[in-house]
C-alpha cells in the first residue's frame, strides 16, 4: 500500500495516478477538504483564494487533463503585470521594459546593463554564486538597485549574499540585449517569462482544480493528521492513534515538518529541521466597492515604503469572483514584516500604501478585509539547502519515502510543476 501524505495538487495528482492504475493507496490530509494552498473562501459574495494561485503550463497535456476534469471550464489569460517604481508603472518584466521609467533612470539602467553584457561576453568574466552577484552579473547594478535587490530582500528578509540562484533562476526572465534595448526605446516586451499566459477556472476559485481531482479518488481521508512516522516499521501514526502500514510513502507536506515527525529521528533529519528555512506570508484579501479597480493581474512593489511586495486583482481573473459593481484584491506581506510592524499597524499601512500608489481612491472603499496566513510560503534557497537537500532526499528514499511538490521537495515551482512531480512520484513507484 502506498501512503500519500498531503491533499494539495501534488498529492492529489499522485493519488490520481495510483487510482488510475489500480494500485492500493491511501491519501491523508489534515484539513477537512482537498486543495492545500489551492483553496478558496466565500466571504460576503466575494471569492478569495490563498493569494494568486494560477495555472501556468509548458506541457499542454497537463492543461488538457485539467480542462477535461473541469469539463472545459477554464479561462485563458495573457498576463498583465507590472512593477511600481518611483511612481511609474513598468510592465513586467522590468528589465525588458525600461522605456516606461523616467528618462534619467532608464538611461542609468540601460547603460549599466550594456556594460555588464560586455563584461559577461569577455573571456575572463566570472562571478560568485550568491543571488545578489548573480543578478548584478546578469542585469547590471542599476536594474538590481531599483528592482531586483530591494524586491527580493523585502520578500526574503535577508541580504541576497546569503542566498543562491540555483533553483529560482529559471523563474527570472533573461531577455536578449536586443530586447532590453528595444524595451528602453519604448517597445513593450510583455510575453517573456514562464507566466506570460495562465489559466483560471471560469466558475468558482482556484480550488475547483483540486476539487475536481479529489472527486475521482476513492481512497482519501480528510481531517486526518499525521502525527508520527515509524521508520523501521513503515507505519504512519495518525493523531487519532491509528497506525497505518505502508510499503512506500509519497510526502507532499513541507519537508521540515516531515523530518520532525520521523521516529527514530536520524541525525540528518534533525539537521534538516534546524537548517531548512522559509518565509511565511500574510495575505490581505480585500473586497472593494468599485468595479474595475485594476486591469493588472498583479503588481510588484520593491520600494520600502510599501509593506507589501505584491498586489493582485482577483476580479481581473473573472467577474464571478466579486459581487456586481465591486472588485477584489490580494495583498501579500512577508511574515517578518508583519512581526516587526504588528498586524493592525501593517493593515493600516497597507491600505495607506494602496491609496498612495493609486489602486485605491480611499480606504473607505474597502468593505471586506479577509486575512489569511500561509505559514510556509517561500523556501529560502541558501547554501545550506543546496548542500543538504540531495542528501536528505537520498536518505528518505532509502526508507521508502518519496517527496514531491513545491514544499515536499522543498523548492520553488509552479502549480504545473507540483502536478507533474506528484504524477512522476506515483509512476516511479508503479514501476
Amino acid at each position: 500500500m502506498i501512503l500519500v501524505v498531503g491533499g494539495g495538487v501534488s498529492g492529489l495528482s499522485a493519488a490520481y495516478e495510483l487510482e488510475k492504475e489500480g494500485q492500493k493507496y491511501l491519501l491523508i490530509e489534515k484539513e477537512k477538504m482537498a486543495g492545500g494552498l489551492c483553496r478558496s473562501f466565500q466571504v460576503r459574495g466575494y471569492t478569495f483564494d490563498y493569494s494568486g494561485h494560477l495555472l501556468c503550463v509548458k506541457d499542454e497535456g497537463v492543461l488538457e487533463w485539467i480542462q477535461d476534469l473541469l469539463h472545459g471550464q477554464m479561462s485563458s489569460f495573457e498576463r498583465r503585470a507590472s512593477i511600481y517604481v518611483e511612481g511609474s508603472w513598468v510592465p513586467y518584466p522590468f528589465q525588458a521594459n525600461l522605456g516606461f521609467l523616467p528618462q534619467e533612470l532608464m538611461e542609468e539602467c540601460l547603460g549599466d546593463f550594456l556594460k555588464q553584457a560586455a563584461r559577461r561576453n569577455a573571456p575572463t568574466a566570472t562571478y560568485e554564486e550568491d543571488l545578489g552577484l548573480w543578478l548584478v552579473t546578469t542585469f547590471g547594478e542599476a536594474i538590481c538597485e531599483h528592482f531586483f535587490i530591494p524586491y527580493n530582500e523585502k520578500l526574503f528578509g535577508r541580504p541576497l549574499k546569503e542566498l543562491v540562484p540555483q533553483g529560482i533562476e529559471w523563474s527570472i526572465p533573461r531577455p536578449s540585449v536586443e530586447d532590453v534595448v528595444n524595451g528602453a526605446l519604448g517597445a513593450k516586451n510583455e510575453r517573456l517569462g514562464y507566466n506570460a499566459k495562465f489559466h483560471y477556472p471560469k466558475n468558482g476559485g482556484i480550488e475547483e482544480i483540486p476539487k475536481a481531482i479529489a472527486s475521482r479518488l476513492k481512497s482519501a481521508r480528510f481531517g486526518c493528521q499525521l502525527k508520527k512516522v515509524l521508520l523501521e516499521e513503515k507505519k504512519a501514526v495518525l493523531e487519532s492513534g491509528e497506525e497505518v502500514e505502508y510499503d512506500a510513502m509519497i510526502s507532499t507536506i513541507p519537508l521540515p515538518e516531515l523530518l520532525g515527525l520521523l521516529d527514530p529521528s536520524p541525525p540528518w533529519a534533525r539537521r534538516g529541521v534546524e537548517a531548512l528555512k522559509w518565509v511565511s506570508v500574510r495575505v490581505l484579501n480585500l473586497g472593494v466597492r468599485r468595479q474595475g479597480i485594476s486591469d493588472q493581474h498583479w503588481v510588484y512593489f520593491p520600494e520600502k515604503e510599501f509593506p507589501f511586495f505584491r498586489v493582485g486583482c482577483y476580479s481581473a481573473f473573472g467577474p464571478h469572483l466579486a459581487p456586481a459593481g465591486c472588485s477584489s484584491l490580494y495583498v501579500e506581506i512577508p511574515g517578518h514584516t508583519v512581526r516587526q510592524m504588528g498586524e493592525e499597524n501593517c493593515t493600516r499601512k497597507t491600505l495607506h500604501g494602496l491609496v498612495r500608489c493609486g489602486i485605491l481612491r480611499s480606504a473607505r472603499e474597502v468593505e471586506v478585509v479577509f486575512p489569511l496566513v500561509i505559514p510556509v510560503a517561500y523556501v529560502i534557497h541558501d547554501r545550506e539547502r543546496l548542500e543538504l537537500l540531495p542528501k536528505i532526499s537520498d536518505h528518505l528514499r532509502e526508507w521508502g519515502i518519496h517527496c514531491a511538490g513545491r514544499y515536499g521537495s522543498w523548492g520553488y515551482g509552479t502549480m504545473e510543476d507540483a502536478i507533474i512531480q506528484g504524477k512522476e512520484a506515483a509512476s516511479r513507484l508503479l514501476g
